[in-house]
């Protein structure tokens, strides 16, 4: 079972590009960044949509990019979606980089609009 350790609420922010990649280039997947949609935020992680990758799981690392701000996510937990090649993630944050947690909690600072079905 996995642990729920999120801190503050999740907050919808809606469908905001960023960079998607693993931290450790296995060689099973494209090289280079992919784009992911962050959809939701919490001080402790985040929930997105990213593409089908067969070697994206569960406790698998990734880096997330954000306007030139990175963060290293662990894979909490990986679903389907109706499109076969897209997945919605929900990662917990490992670090970030002073511009990533700066992005973070301006966006949680914004007072956006929670989703409840989160």
């Amino acid at each position: 079972m996995v642990s729920n350790r999120r801190i503050g609420e999740r907050v919808f922010v809606g469908a905001t590009e960023l960079t998607w990649k693993p931290v450790v280039n296995t060689g099973a997947g494209p090289v280079g960044a992919q784009r992911a949609l962050l959809m939701n935020l919490s001080v402790t992680g985040a929930g997105l949509f990213g593409p089908t990758y067969p070697w994206v799981r569960v406790n698998d690392m990734m880096i997330i990019g954000f306007n030139n701000a990175r963060a290293v996510v662990d894979v909490r937990r990986v679903s389907p979606t109706d499109d076969p090649d897209l997945r919605y993630y929900r990662v917990e944050f490992i670090s970030m980089d002073a511009a990533f947690e700066a992005e973070v909690y301006e966006v949680l600072g914004r007072g956006r609009t929670s989703d409840p079905t989160l």
